[in-house]
């Protein structure tokens, strides 16, 4: 078990217990009107289920900033705030798409910018590990997944995505925004073998990349269709990976062993 006080530890699980509990109730809501066939396809979210996600999304933020001096590094809770106050930042835009569209537009924008910083967090120690000697037997491995990352994901924007933004601005935005995703996704397998993170705290982060690319890829078809059944499809099942993505991000950032954090 972590040193803690036991006010941090009833801290993070009265946290932990909002999150699961707001996520369930939410997706308990989207998915019970998917069952039973009334789901209101020109506005498929329930105003709980919109706040309530928002919510979940603010309390992830809450788990992050409540890190303090239990954190792997100074360094590293620094650069993990700064990430998701972007991420939430995004989490409002989306919000606020019912005022006017372009919201959605600038939320993808500023999420881009979360990726980039989360790719900067998760990142810590790649690049060494890249130069050093000793990953030499593993630069196969490395390459074989950054390929394969990317492989899956042009095969995916062309089944998916490229007819539908065929001359959309959009489509320029998501190229872009995908090949951050990319690295994203591939900087937090690498965090596994970095040796920066702990052990655990690099799975985290490992399984919260691979849940972030998934849900990403599903706001961005999500963006690409007209109101539809496929859309509501695609809206709810966002969630589903999006909010264990955030939290599993948030949690890297705990130190789960008993020594100080580093600076």
């Amino acid at each position: 078990m972590p040193d803690w006080t036991r006010g941090k530890r009833t801290r993070v699980c009265i946290l932990l217990g909002f999150i699961l509990c707001l996520t369930s109730s939410f997706l308990t809501f989207d998915w019970t009107q998917y069952y039973l066939g009334v789901v209101r396809i020109s506005d498929p979210e329930l105003a709980y289920t919109r706040i309530a996600k928002t919510l979940t999304s603010f309390l992830v933020f809450l788990l992050v900033l409540s890190i303090g001096d239990d954190g792997v590094s100074i360094t590293d809770t620094r650069k993990l705030r700064r990430a998701f106050i972007a991420i939430f930042t995004g989490d409002l835009l989306f919000l606020l798409d019912e005022i006017h569209p372009a919201f959605d537009y600038l939320a993808v924008l500023v999420f881009m910018v979360g990726h980039v910083l989360i790719i900067l967090r998760n990142g810590q120690g790649v690049w060494a590990y890249l130069r050093a000697q000793s990953a030499a037997r593993h630069r196969t491995v490395d390459l074989v997944t950054a390929l394969g990352i990317v492989l899956v994901t042009a095969i995916l924007f062309v089944l998916t995505l490229l007819e539908r933004l065929r001359g959309s601005p959009l489509l320029v935005i998501l190229v872009v925004y995908a090949a951050v995703l990319d690295v994203s996704l591939w900087t937090g397998w690498a965090s596994t073998r970095a040796g920066y993170f702990p052990r655990r705290n690099a799975l985290l982060i490992a399984a919260g990349a691979l849940c972030f690319f998934v849900g990403d890829y599903l706001v961005g078809f999500n963006l690409t269709l007209e109101p539809s059944l496929a859309r509501a499809t695609t809206l709810f099942a966002t969630w589903i990976f999006y909010t264990p993505a955030i939290a599993l991000f948030a949690l890297s950032g705990y130190r789960w062993e008993e020594q100080g954090a580093r600076s």
